[in-house]
């Protein structure tokens, strides 16, 4: 099962059982995306070591980290490691602004450098959250089964999903801030595609990205390996 209920979260879901090009399967159990577990019950806890997770990445800014802090940071069960990504999850300023603001995130390679080495190094599995777990959480989890061989459309639909598991935030977001168009905050197939597209015309592949921001190759492999099943 690719959703995972926690008690306080709307988002959590594994990356787990997408096929592959060469015909295997992303591994379950490895890689959680989520929106910020900012209460978690004695439940949640054993949800999440069931699920072999130890390691929680968190992408968001110091501001979202003091605000609202995440739950995991100073439970004995998990390793908290705070990486924020870049744009600090700034909201952007139009539709097509949108894919930019993405492709800005892979672009400063000083940052995105730590998460990739701890997500490849981990021996169990990681949970990497941001606020809403929609675009900060989407460009990492793209970048994540795109490397693991997923197909386009499945890399499009798991990202458009969060629109359906964050649909009441979302709406509750627009009528507390009018001045942002819904459709600016709201997961498009379009931005994805776009951002991919941007993403390709300059690394051609996951692997030549990483290489260009500093992971060895065996990293690499060690990624790749933890991804599929």
């Amino acid at each position: 099962m690719r959703r995972l209920l926690l008690s306080k979260t709307m988002n959590t879901r594994d990356l787990g059982g997408y096929p592959t090009i060469g015909g295997k399967f992303t591994a379950y159990r490895k890689f959680i995306r989520s929106d910020v577990p900012f209460e978690v019950s004695d439940h949640d806890i054993e949800i999440l070591l069931n699920n072999n997770i130890h390691t929680v990445i968190d992408l968001r800014n110091e501001y979202e980290v003091v605000r609202k802090p995440s739950a995991l940071k100073n439970s004995k069960n998990f390793q908290y490691y705070h990486c924020t990504i870049y744009g600090d999850g700034r909201i952007p300023t139009s539709a097509e602004d949108v894919p930019v603001s993405y492709f800005e995130m892979v672009e400063e390679h000083s940052l995105m450098l730590p998460i990739m080495k701890k997500l490849s190094m981990t021996e169990d599995g990681v949970i990497y959250h941001c606020t809403a777990g929609k675009d900060r959480t989407g460009v990492i989890s793209a970048l994540l089964l795109a490397l693991a061989g997923v197909q386009r459309v499945d890399i499009l639909a798991d990202y458009q999903i969060s629109q359906a598991y964050l649909c009441s935030m979302l709406k509750e977001f627009c009528e507390n801030n009018i001045n942002i168009p819904a459709y600016i905050i709201t997961p498009k197939i379009e931005y994805m595609e776009t951002f991919l597209d941007m993403f390709y015309h300059k690394y051609h592949t996951v692997e030549e990205y990483l290489l260009t921001i500093g992971l060895s190759n065996k990293e690499i492999i060690n990624l790749k390996q933890k991804l599929i099943d």
